[in-house]
């Protein structure tokens, strides 16, 4: 991938390393994984011939400590997963002075991408590194990176081991050597993206490149509820901020589903894009289904690519769409949240963890955006198991196999059952920090709640799940909003230094 010779394993004459020193508490001598100790820039630090056959190779940073049980958890893992090539595990990481503890998600391409978040010690079956030809010495601190995009692009199975199995120097690669990698990547792919600066020093963003920009549906419904600090109806002061995306208008058709006989509050005005107004009204008594509505609404479109999205929205970023798409795009993606802010500037959505509150949460909800989050994972893309309906990209024909929303959930949890149903049928949901918009939550509906009936529903389908959430970390705290370690981290690495 970085244009260097792709036989590294002859290249960097690469031996397991027996330098024990370091690996003080199991002992690899005998067992059937090899070990390669990986320095700072990602060069093989000590090679000794071993006579010992292997299956697995072990890739780590110079000075880590395993676990004392390390070859019975990974020995499980193997067993219980013989289709996976790598496996990556939950670490402390630090030295005798300062210490932290990286807890991982499942397999997220998304994240792995843009943050590296996996990053070592890898272990890696022989078979797997042979296909894939070994470590490529020109990719720096990037060469275990590019490994695992290989394999993943070979269609190798990658998994978390959700343990901490490892204690010492964080190794993750330089954003600049994961840059040049993608960028050989983009290349030789030919995958439509600019490899651009993330929103911390360690991210980066994938950016994609438009030949020609597709049609686009957007779908809101309204009551035409009115914002309480201007007076204006949500629905006017949407159409007024998507009239000022940098998207090409002649592309874009809004489908407004209004509750209103009346829409000249914003129907009788000019907009630059296609404006399609379709009344639907409810009978006397009838109670508002917001499933079935967003139903009736994604059907009439007749575009590919459409984001269902609430009428109390407006949009500050004139790119957002571009954002979106920049996942919505790619085939195997279900659907693509935003980063919404409410009006006062605190998050409102940056992604849903399940399991939190024994049911799921908004992540870092009403915390200020420039607060640091567990891992920068509010400002970085990531999968997640489930994002809000409020800005929602996906395509019809995805809607159309989901059979669209399930309309037993009329106001609450029909977002979140379609995500789950997504990832159940093999797709991603993503969640992008890069296309932020102001939420005024609830100014659709009014602050109506869910039946008990729903909410047992909900959890009759899907509480196992949830309280095993892939995208989550078992050891990651369920009482509370704000992502952060759990109580009941097993400590067996060395206490730190008073």
């Amino acid at each position: 991938m970085c244009g260097h010779p792709t036989s590294a394993c002859n290249t960097l004459n690469l031996q397991p390393s027996l330098a024990l020193k370091n690996l003080s508490l199991p002992d690899f001598r005998n067992s059937r994984i090899g070990v390669f100790e990986i320095d700072a820039s990602g060069g093989i630090c000590a090679r000794p011939a071993s006579t010992v056959e292997h299956d697995w190779f072990l890739f780590t940073p110079t000075g880590t400590l395993f676990h004392p049980d390390f070859f019975g958890i990974v020995g499980n893992a193997m067993a219980e997963r013989p289709d996976v090539s790598i496996f990556y595990f939950d670490q402390a990481a630090g030295d005798s002075q300062q210490q932290r503890v990286v807890l991982k998600p499942a397999w997220d391409r998304t994240l792995f991408l843009v943050q590296d978040y996996v990053g070592l010690p890898l272990l890696v079956r022989a078979a797997a590194l042979s296909k894939l030809g070994g470590l490529d010495a020109g990719c720096g601190s990037a060469s275990a990176f590019d490994l695992v995009l290989r394999a993943h692009d070979a269609g190798l199975a990658i998994e978390r081991i959700e343990q901490i199995l490892s204690f010492g120097p964080i190794a993750r690669s330089s954003a600049s050597d994961r840059r040049r990698v993608l960028e050989h990547w983009v290349a030789d792919t030919r995958a439509p993206y600019a490899i651009e600066e993330g929103l911390t020093a360690d991210t980066l963003k994938m950016s994609r490149l438009f030949t020609e920009h597709p049609h686009i549906t957007l779908v809101v419904p309204t009551r035409q509820g009115t914002d309480g600090a201007s007076g204006m109806p949500f629905i006017r002061m949407l159409l007024d901020s998507i009239a000022t995306s940098d998207y090409p208008m002649s592309k874009l058709t809004v489908i407004v589903g209004d509750d209103e006989p009346d829409g000249s509050s914003y129907a009788a005005a000019q907009w630059p894009f296609k404006l399609i107004r379709v009344v639907t009204e409810r009978a006397s008594g009838e109670m508002f289904n917001y499933a079935a509505k967003m139903n009736r609404l994604w059907r009439t479109a007749t575009t590919e690519h459409l984001v269902l999205m609430n009428d109390d929205i407006t949009i500050q970023d004139g790119a957002w769409l571009q954002s979106l798409l920049a996942y919505s795009l790619q085939d195997d993606v279900g659907g693509v949240g935003a980063r919404l802010l409410y009006p006062n500037g605190r998050i409102q959505h940056a992604g849903m963890a399940g399991g939190v509150y024994g049911l799921c949460t908004h992540a870092w909800i009403n915390e200020t955006p420039d607060r640091p989050t567990y891992e920068d994972w509010a400002v970085t893309p990531k999968e997640w198991s489930m994002v809000t309906g409020a800005v929602f990209a996906t395509r019809k024909s995805v809607l159309e196999e989901m059979n669209g929303f399930d309309e037993q959930f009329t106001l609450d949890f029909n977002d979140v059952d379609l995500c789950m149903r997504m990832r159940m049928s093999g797709y991603r949901i993503v969640y992008t920090p890069h296309a932020t918009l102001i939420h005024h939550e609830k100014g659709s509906r009014g602050a109506a709640t869910w039946p008990g009936s729903q909410l047992a529903l909900f959890l009759e389908r899907w509480e196992a799940l949830l309280s095993h959430d892939p995208a989550f970390n078992a050891k990651l705290n369920r009482n509370t909003h704000v992502i952060q370690l759990g109580p009941d981290i097993e400590r067996w690495w060395p206490a730190k230094s008073n």
